[in-house]
Protein backbone atom coordinates (compact mmCIF):
# COMPACT_ATOMS: atom_id res chain seq x y z
CA UNK A 1 0.00 0.00 0.00
CA UNK A 2 0.76 3.58 0.33
CA UNK A 3 4.00 4.31 2.19
CA UNK A 4 3.42 6.70 5.23
CA UNK A 5 5.21 10.32 5.55
CA UNK A 6 7.33 9.15 8.64
CA UNK A 7 8.17 5.58 6.13
CA UNK A 8 9.30 8.61 3.80
CA UNK A 9 11.22 9.90 6.18
CA UNK A 10 13.09 7.30 7.30
CA UNK A 11 13.52 6.27 3.85
CA UNK A 12 14.95 9.92 2.97
CA UNK A 13 17.24 10.05 6.02
CA UNK A 14 18.89 6.56 5.14
CA UNK A 15 19.27 7.36 1.42
CA UNK A 16 21.22 10.46 2.42
CA UNK A 17 23.21 7.97 4.99
CA UNK A 18 24.20 5.84 2.26
CA UNK A 19 24.59 8.16 0.05
CA UNK A 20 27.14 10.24 1.85
CA UNK A 21 28.87 6.89 3.09
CA UNK A 22 29.48 5.91 -0.95
CA UNK A 23 30.46 9.56 -1.51
CA UNK A 24 33.09 8.97 0.86
CA UNK A 25 34.29 5.58 0.10
CA UNK A 26 34.35 6.91 -3.81
CA UNK A 27 37.22 9.91 -2.05
CA UNK A 28 39.23 7.66 -0.11
CA UNK A 29 39.25 5.05 -2.60
CA UNK A 30 39.80 7.41 -6.00
CA UNK A 31 37.16 5.41 -7.53
CA UNK A 32 34.02 6.76 -9.44
CA UNK A 33 30.93 6.48 -6.97
CA UNK A 34 29.21 4.39 -9.77
CA UNK A 35 32.22 1.91 -9.47
CA UNK A 36 31.53 1.60 -6.31
CA UNK A 37 28.00 0.65 -6.22
CA UNK A 38 28.66 -1.58 -8.60
CA UNK A 39 31.37 -3.13 -6.64
CA UNK A 40 28.80 -3.44 -3.81
CA UNK A 41 26.52 -4.93 -5.41
CA UNK A 42 28.63 -7.35 -6.71
CA UNK A 43 29.86 -8.08 -3.57
CA UNK A 44 26.28 -8.85 -2.30
CA UNK A 45 26.07 -11.34 -5.76
CA UNK A 46 23.51 -8.62 -7.19
CA UNK A 47 23.56 -6.76 -10.23
CA UNK A 48 23.78 -3.03 -10.00
CA UNK A 49 23.26 -2.04 -13.57
CA UNK A 50 22.88 -2.78 -17.01
CA UNK A 51 25.87 -2.15 -18.29
CA UNK A 52 26.69 -3.77 -21.92
CA UNK A 53 30.28 -4.98 -21.30
CA UNK A 54 30.11 -5.97 -24.94
CA UNK A 55 29.65 -2.80 -26.10
CA UNK A 56 32.13 -1.37 -24.02
CA UNK A 57 34.84 -4.10 -25.00
CA UNK A 58 34.37 -3.01 -28.83
CA UNK A 59 35.40 0.12 -28.06
CA UNK A 60 38.30 -1.26 -26.30
CA UNK A 61 38.64 -3.83 -28.69
CA UNK A 62 39.08 -0.80 -31.67
CA UNK A 63 41.95 1.25 -29.07
CA UNK A 64 44.01 -1.99 -28.78
CA UNK A 65 43.27 -3.72 -31.67
CA UNK A 66 46.80 -5.15 -31.88
CA UNK A 67 47.46 -5.85 -28.34
CA UNK A 68 43.97 -7.90 -28.19
CA UNK A 69 44.25 -10.14 -31.43
CA UNK A 70 47.91 -10.83 -29.36
CA UNK A 71 45.77 -13.07 -26.88
CA UNK A 72 44.83 -15.56 -29.36
CA UNK A 73 48.31 -16.56 -29.87
CA UNK A 74 48.35 -15.85 -33.14
CA UNK A 75 50.03 -13.17 -35.23
CA UNK A 76 47.25 -11.56 -36.97
CA UNK A 77 47.31 -8.57 -38.50
CA UNK A 78 44.76 -5.63 -37.55
CA UNK A 79 42.83 -5.46 -40.58
CA UNK A 80 42.34 -9.62 -40.54
CA UNK A 81 39.93 -9.16 -37.00
CA UNK A 82 36.55 -10.61 -37.50
CA UNK A 83 33.64 -10.70 -34.91
CA UNK A 84 34.02 -14.02 -34.09
CA UNK A 85 37.96 -13.35 -33.31
CA UNK A 86 37.12 -9.91 -31.63
CA UNK A 87 34.54 -12.47 -29.61
CA UNK A 88 37.60 -14.68 -28.83
CA UNK A 89 39.74 -12.14 -27.67
CA UNK A 90 36.91 -10.86 -25.29
CA UNK A 91 36.46 -14.57 -24.00
CA UNK A 92 40.25 -14.49 -23.47
CA UNK A 93 40.09 -10.70 -22.24
CA UNK A 94 37.97 -11.74 -19.27
CA UNK A 95 39.89 -15.25 -18.73
CA UNK A 96 42.49 -13.02 -18.21
CA UNK A 97 41.43 -10.46 -15.94
CA UNK A 98 38.77 -12.19 -14.36
CA UNK A 99 37.66 -9.87 -11.43
CA UNK A 100 38.69 -6.52 -12.85
CA UNK A 101 37.68 -6.62 -16.62
CA UNK A 102 34.25 -4.53 -15.98
CA UNK A 103 36.69 -2.16 -13.81
CA UNK A 104 39.58 -2.13 -17.25
CA UNK A 105 36.42 -1.37 -19.69
CA UNK A 106 34.50 0.84 -17.27
CA UNK A 107 37.91 3.40 -16.81
CA UNK A 108 38.64 2.74 -20.49
CA UNK A 109 35.22 4.80 -21.46
CA UNK A 110 35.37 7.46 -18.92
CA UNK A 111 38.54 8.02 -20.12
CA UNK A 112 37.61 7.93 -23.63
CA UNK A 113 34.63 10.31 -22.58
CA UNK A 114 37.08 12.26 -20.95
CA UNK A 115 39.42 13.03 -23.81
CA UNK A 116 36.61 13.78 -26.70
CA UNK A 117 36.75 16.71 -28.32
CA UNK A 118 36.60 20.21 -26.45
CA UNK A 119 33.42 21.25 -26.19
CA UNK A 120 31.72 24.66 -24.97
CA UNK A 121 30.00 25.22 -21.75
CA UNK A 122 26.89 25.55 -23.65
CA UNK A 123 27.86 21.67 -24.94
CA UNK A 124 28.37 20.21 -21.96
CA UNK A 125 25.20 21.63 -20.35
CA UNK A 126 23.02 19.99 -22.67
CA UNK A 127 25.32 17.28 -23.13
CA UNK A 128 24.37 16.95 -18.92
CA UNK A 129 20.57 17.64 -19.05
CA UNK A 130 20.11 14.33 -21.49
Amino acid sequence: GRRSAETNAALDAGFAAVDQTLLELSRTTGMPMHQVINLFMKSRGRTASSINYWNLYSNYFKDNTKQELGRLGQNLAVGEHTPSRQKECYAKFKEQFPDTYQDILDTHEELASLGALPQTIGQRRQAFQR
